[in-house]
């Protein structure tokens, strides 16, 4: 039977003539069985409406597109910046574990300060350059180990994970977007890769043990860190934008790395002080975000979860409008004023 039906597809019969169970025996062209492992978006089969990226005009001239598939970021807006630019606070320690997360965070943030040569006022710009290189691949660790702890903490007890990993897993590579941003702008030294690798051997296994006694103090440490992260930038957006200060002379004309644009939905004649304000809010947001789960249980149910679907649904509006978002920020002129809290 399955002979005369594969001679009856042969010469030419209706797959769907046969009854289901014989349909797979229908050949298939030899375009199909290419494109069987290949997503429809990214294959080569001409789109009717030319919807697909690779059909868009200048796709393979742009230097960072949709193939490189990342999780929705949260589209900021200038008002949001300037309140949290003006808003700057720190979690005081309240518990023992708080004390001794906090110690540990401020204590390596003072000596990272020190290695740097980085100070308030009129900051080097290479000073800058490979802090943020170091500070960038430093934050980009907990999320990552965070979320692989809850994943297998999942599998092992049989039982959900109430979404807090996607929430870390964004953070891990918003971190690690913030990274790539920064090494399309600087140059990374035999020292700063060393320092780099040094920062993450260390920080692994600390947030690893962490995870294990207290994962509240983790989240914690965490939390932590990302308040400095948000003194760094807010510092140094502050000088970039203040005439005089060499940071203002070196990046105050310099345009956002096409990188930057694609990810935070920049217009074209964005400046990189723009990016540093995106990742400023970024750092916000990671700070909030690790201090509200370090007051949960590990049952409760992430509370971010709806403000995911809202970043995403605003990002592909952005993008199918053809629309960016805009910080004001194409000239960098005056002085604004910063809010005065210091570590």
């Amino acid at each position: 039977m399955q002979s005369l039906l594969l001679r009856s597809v042969a010469r030419g019969c209706r797959p769907l003539a046969f009854p289901a169970v014989y349909r797979p025996l229908c050949v298939r062209s030899a375009h199909s069985v290419a494109n069987d492992t290949v997503h429809f978006r990214e294959s080569r089969t001409p789109h009717p409406l030319k919807a697909k990226p690779w059909e868009q005009v200048g796709y393979e001239k742009r230097e960072y597109n949709d193939r490189y598939a990342t999780t929705a970021n949260h589209i900021w807006s200038k008002e949001e910046i300037d309140h949290m630019l003006a808003n700057l606070w720190q979690h005081k320690p309240q518990t023992f574990s708080d004390k001794f997360v906090h110690g540990a965070m401020y204590g390596l943030y003072k000596t990272f300060n020190f290695i740097t040569g980085y100070k308030a006022e009129n900051t080097p710009v290479r000073a800058v350059e490979w802090r943020l290189i170091v500070l960038e691949s430093f934050a980009g660790v907990p999320g990552f180990v965070a979320a692989m702890f809850r994943h297998f903490r999942s599998l092992r007890n049989l039982c959900r994970d109430h979404g807090w990993i996607h929430t870390l897993l964004e953070e891990a590579e918003n971190e690690r977007m913030h990274l790539l941003t920064c090494m399309k702008m600087f140059d990374a030294g035999i020292m700063t890769r060393t320092l780099v690798i040094s920062a993450q051997v260390v920080m692994t296994p600390f947030v690893a043990a962490l995870l294990i006694v207290k994962p509240g103090a983790a989240h914690r440490f965490v939390g932590y860190l990302e308040e400095t992260a948000c003194i760094t930038y807010a510092n140094v957006i502050h000088q970039v934008e203040t005439p005089g200060t060499p940071l203002h002379g070196a990046w105050s004309k310099v345009d956002a790395p096409e990188i930057a644009k694609t990810y935070w939905k920049l217009s074209d004649n964005a400046k990189w002080v723009d990016v540093l304000k995106c990742m400023f809010a970024d750092e916000c947001n990671h700070r909030d975000v690790n201090h509200t789960f370090a007051t949960m249980s590990s049952d409760d149910p992430n509370p971010f979860v709806y403000k995911h679907q809202a970043d995403a649904l605003k990002a592909w509006r952005l993008e199918a409008e053809g629309s960016t978002t805009n910080l004001g920020c194409e000239k960098t002129l005056g002085v604004k004023p910063m809010s005065t809290a210091t570590a």
